[in-house]
């Protein structure tokens, strides 16, 4: 499964070409167009990678580089702006940009250079983690105890457990996951959601996940990559 994007761009058509491109491409696609709507979207739907533009209607995709390390400081991010001087490319680098692509390009090169972004940060979208010393292997839809036992795990489990690892520190709400998890499998109900967590409790340990009352789930225990 390929990492989700936030696209910032509030050029119509390029955002357009850019979201067609990369859901071609199998990306799952997000598309703000000014810095609120950048930061309202990334709190909501948390992106695994952002592409942003500088020069928004209502501010600087420097402003949404900032609040991302802020508050997601492991979320990888490129510039893709006509803004591409010197002292904008030291800028976005200084922040912690992985690419900072200038205006005009061509279509193969965002794609080239944004697989190798992935590439250099897999661990961040990694299939494999260690939490005390149980393995979770999203791949095989299984989880290994520390005495060797493997219990495999339905399709609507661990799609369930792959959101709430991709962001430990987001509390999920039981809408959000109704809106993410989706397919064959979708959760018909929030009690669904709540037998899941149980299941998966069972499986992992009580306090991995915590219930946050009112509101939903969070993924707390440690992790670490494989």
């Amino acid at each position: 499964m390929k990492p989700s994007i936030l696209i910032v761009e509030d050029d119509e058509s390029l955002g357009d070409t850019l979201r067609e491109r990369l859901e071609k491409e199998s990306y799952r696609v997000f598309w703000a167009k000014n810095v609120g709507d950048a930061k309202s979207t990334f709190s909501k739907e948390n992106p695994q990678i952002v592409i942003l533009d500088l020069r928004l209607p209502d501010g600087s995709g420097f402003t949404v580089a900032e609040y991302i390390k802020a508050n997601s400081p492991s979320t990888p991010f490129l510039f893709l702006t006509a803004q591409a001087g010197a002292q904008e490319r030291l800028k976005g680098f200084e922040l912690g940009a992985h690419e900072f692509i200038p205006k005009p390009f061509h279509l193969k090169e965002l794609l080239i250079r944004l697989d190798l972004v992935v590439k250099r940060t897999q661990k961040t979208f990694g299939k494999d983690w260690l939490t005390g010393e149980i393995e979770i292997h999203l791949d095989s839809f299984s989880i290994k105890k520390p005495d060797g036992e493997v219990i495999f795990l339905s399709k609507r489990d661990c799609l369930l457990l792959e959101l709430l690892l991709t962001k430990p520190s987001h509390v999920f709400s039981r809408d959000e996951i109704l809106d993410k998890v989706v397919g064959e499998d979708a959760f018909p109900t929030q009690r669904t959601i709540d037998n899941a967590i149980v299941r998966l409790r069972e499986t992992l340990g009580e306090q991995s996940i915590r219930n946050v009352r009112g509101v939903g789930y969070q993924w707390v225990a440690p992790l670490t990559p494989l």
